[in-house]
């Protein structure tokens, strides 16, 4: 085991220099797909940091343990009176994960991410079983040993379900009743004791100072917090932004070095997937409740999705893909601004018709008894143009994840403008642009059409909410 001393002297609470008699123990994880500690640190090691200082990080891709507070220092960590009695250690959590929302999370990976989780898990149950020796603790006493759910539970810390969500989400088999017992063994062995199940190398902790000695400018830019865009703001090509992009305030969805991916406006009626440097970015937080990586509040089964290495390379191939069908909001949409025929007739070009363009098996005299029936067969035939969206997904033309709305704003585009001006549209293009550019097609022989705008415009609004 490893111990680095990385004291955060420029935090609050590191500066109060307030003690605390160590009661017990609080194990959290960060909450965002982030593995290194060092990340945590910079940020946190802020004057202006007063509500987030835990006493170490554990180091996804080392085992390394940061220690940023002396043991007794009182952090906040836990929140409520946790914070006067129990130390607090984060986990930091594998990159390949994508929060969606609260504790709901995806993963491409698991066994890579079981690796960065085992890691750190056998890193704390070495650490627990040092700090139970060194402040005379019973791991197996009841609330010694804690999560940051169980500190909730018992009435000593904010509504937080980590380190169990990420656990659980995974399917790894670790819970904290087992923490539990393998500190314990592994407290005993280190005590020359016979362990309880199974052999745990004795703890031989090796301590290693690193000072901060400056303040550094860090972002405080993380997963889930709410922003503004700066004046100046330029997506992270140097396209611009467009305005009504920059007045609303926007969910900070992915981070990965100056590249910040934001998507959700603040209302949830939007939804752009775009990158943008940090350094345009505000952050928008209330005083008394921040937004931090580390707040994960609710529990929830993850969506897996095996292959998906998009946010790394957003050109790779989505093996996995599931082909996603057009939904009735979609099927509604194209309705509106086709007509609709119960009875067969001749189109044009010489071919019988009937409902909404539909073409294939149809005979003279044939007739549909209802709307509802005319828009079955409507459904089935944009499943054509559908595909053309989950194929351009497939190949990675489509460099961003579709929800259902963008998914049938697209396919009703596809349907009216063909596949290969939906090509044009989307190619390399991150959401926002391709929102802003729909509206360009609402021409035909040269002239801005008024029924073409007002479809342009509806897809729009399907797309962003």
């Amino acid at each position: 085991m490893e111990i680095v001393e990385k004291f955060m002297t420029n935090n609050p609470c590191y500066k109060a220099g307030r003690k605390i008699v160590v009661q017990g123990l609080m194990l959290h994880s960060v909450g965002c797909p982030q593995p290194s500690a060092e990340s945590f640190i910079k940020r946190s090691n802020n004057p202006n940091e007063k509500r987030a200082c835990v006493h170490a990080f554990i180091d996804g891709n080392t085992g390394k343990i940061f220690q940023t507070l002396p043991w007794d220092h009182r952090g906040w960590h836990g929140g409520g009176s946790s914070n006067n009695t129990h130390i607090g250690v984060e986990m930091c959590e594998p990159s390949i994960i994508k929060y969606i929302g609260g504790a709901t999370f995806r993963y491409s990976d698991r066994q890579a991410c079981m690796e960065v989780v085992k890691r750190t898990y056998d890193a704390a149950v070495e650490l627990f079983a040092f700090l139970c020796m060194k402040f005379r603790l019973d791991p197996m006493k009841d609330g010694v040993i804690i999560s940051h759910n169980e500190g909730h539970a018992r009435g000593i810390a904010t509504g937080h379900s980590d380190p169990e969500h990420l656990w659980n989400g995974l399917q790894s088999g670790y819970t904290m009743d087992g923490f539990r017992k393998d500190v314990a063994a592994c407290l005993a062995r280190a005590e020359n004791q016979p362990p309880a199940d199974k052999t745990i190398p004795k703890i031989n902790p090796t301590v290693i100072t690193e000072a901060i000695s400056t303040v550094e400018t860090v972002s405080t830019i993380c997963p889930g917090v709410l922003v503004s865009l700066t004046n100046d703001a330029v997506y992270y090509n140097g396209k611009d932004i467009p305005s009504w992009i920059k007045s609303d305030r926007w969910i900070v969805k992915s981070v990965s070095g100056d590249r910040a991916v934001i998507d959700a406006n603040e209302s949830k009626t939007k939804a752009i997937c775009s990158p943008v440097n940090i350094k345009h970015l505000q952050l928008v937080s209330a005083t008394d409740t921040p937004v931090t990586p580390m707040d994960v509040q609710e529990i929830s089964k993850p969506i897996v999705e095996k292959k998906d290495t998009s946010e790394q390379n957003p050109n790779a191939q989505k093996a996995d893909y599931i082909r996603k069908q057009v939904s009735d909001n979609g099927v509604a949409l194209v309705a509106k601004y086709e007509g609709c025929q119960l009875q067969a007739y001749r189109c044009p070009a010489g071919v019988w018709t009937i409902g909404y363009g539909h073409t294939q098996g149809v005979q003279p005299g044939q007739k549909l008894f209802s709307m509802e029936e005319a828009r079955k067969l409507l459904k089935a035939d944009l499943q054509k143009y559908a595909d053309y969206v989950n194929e351009y997904v497939h190949n990675g033309t489509i460099q961003f994840a579709l929800n259902q709305n963008q998914f049938d704003a697209l396919t009703s585009f596809c349907y009216n403008c063909g596949k290969g001006n939906l090509k044009t549209l989307v190619a390399g293009r991150d959401a926002a642009t391709v929102a802003d550019k729909m509206l360009l097609y609402n021409k035909g022989g040269g002239k801005i059409l008024a029924g073409l705008t007002r479809r342009r415009e509806e897809e729009q609004k399907l797309f962003l909410s």
